[in-house]
This record gives C-alpha cells, sequence and structure tokens, in this order.
C-alpha cells in the first residue's frame, strides 16, 4: 500500500508541475501562464502598500488569449515578502475593464478629503 500511494503522490505532483510548466513555457512569462494568455504590454504599476519587509503591487497588462487575437486586460496583485510571495490573477474583458474604471471614477468622486 505505501508503494502505491508514494507512485500516486509522485504521479500527481509531476501532472501539476509539469502542466503549470507548459503554461508558463507557451505564456512566456508567470503572469501569462496564471491569466491564461501572452502578455503583449505592462501599462503599469501601482504600489498599493509598502513596508520595511514587504509590499503590494497592483500591475496593468494587456494580454493576447491562446488561440485568438482578442486582447484582455489582465490584473495582477502582487505581494512579496521575506519567506514568500503572492500573486492574484483578475482576468477582465474590454467590457468589464470599461465598468470597472467607471465604478472606480465614481468611488474617487464621493471620497471626500
Amino acid at each position: 500500500m505505501p508503494a502505491a500511494f508514494d507512485f500516486i503522490f509522485w504521479a500527481a505532483f509531476l501532472l501539476i508541475g509539469g502542466s503549470f510548466a507548459w503554461r508558463y513555457f507557451k505564456a512566456g512569462s508567470f503572469t501569462g501562464a496564471m491569466l491564461g494568455g501572452t502578455v503583449r504590454e505592462t501599462l503599469g504599476e501601482l504600489t498599493l502598500a509598502s513596508g520595511s519587509a514587504s509590499s503590494q503591487v497592483l500591475k496593468v497588462h494587456i494580454l493576447t488569449a491562446k488561440g485568438s487575437d482578442e486582447p484582455f486586460i489582465g490584473l495582477a496583485i502582487v505581494s512579496k515578502a521575506p519567506l514568500g510571495a503572492s500573486m492574484v490573477p483578475i482576468k477582465l474583458s474590454r467590457s468589464q475593464a470599461t465598468e470597472l474604471s467607471g465604478l472606480l471614477q465614481q468611488a474617487s468622486a464621493r471620497v471626500v478629503v
């Protein structure tokens, strides 16, 4: 029984790792692999939080979907710390990005300083 478990564990580990490695190879970047496309352009980034040992950045990308010339917008919230890092990918269509832009403009107009 333990030998079968070891085989299944390593087979699953290699299958998942191989799948991600293939996506990374096809997309050309970690961000592209996470969002399911190829990064055409990085428009910019916004620092959300910054400390002595950690940071959080919002990056805005234009990507091309696999098998399509239709571009889409990708947002990536990247968090870094001394012993770890994470990325939250957000994939938006053009209409979703336009709607989000409008909502952000409304929210910023209502913020009273």
